[in-house]
């Protein structure tokens, strides 16, 4: 859910006021067309809710939205900052870092 709040924040935000978005296991929220600055979505291929695989929503709302933005799809079933616990949580950290230091 704090992914949708962030990306919701971001659509409802006014340029300039985000500079980056990283999503973590999370579709963005209702507005993904609507979201400023950079977007890094990151979902585990085999991330799971109650209504079943997230993968096919989150890379729709990643479709939607507009550049600049990145999708990594990471092997595994973990939910957000549970992938941090699994054998890909040093390339999460990694990916994470690049991006929030990209000029």
């Amino acid at each position: 859910m704090g992914g949708d709040a962030a990306g919701d924040a971001s659509a409802e935000s006014n340029p300039g006021e985000i500079d980056r978005i990283v999503l973590l296991g999370s579709e963005g929220g209702d507005s993904p067309e609507r979201m400023k600055g950079r977007k890094l979505f990151i979902v585990t291929r085999d991330d799971r809710s109650g209504d079943g695989p997230r993968l096919p929503g989150i890379t729709e709302h990643y479709r939607k939205a507009p550049d600049p933005k990145k999708l990594v799809v990471l092997e595994g079933s973990a939910h957000a900052q549970f992938i941090f616990e699994t054998d890909q949580g040093a390339r999460l950290l990694e990916e994470m870092l690049r991006f929030l230091s990209e000029p």
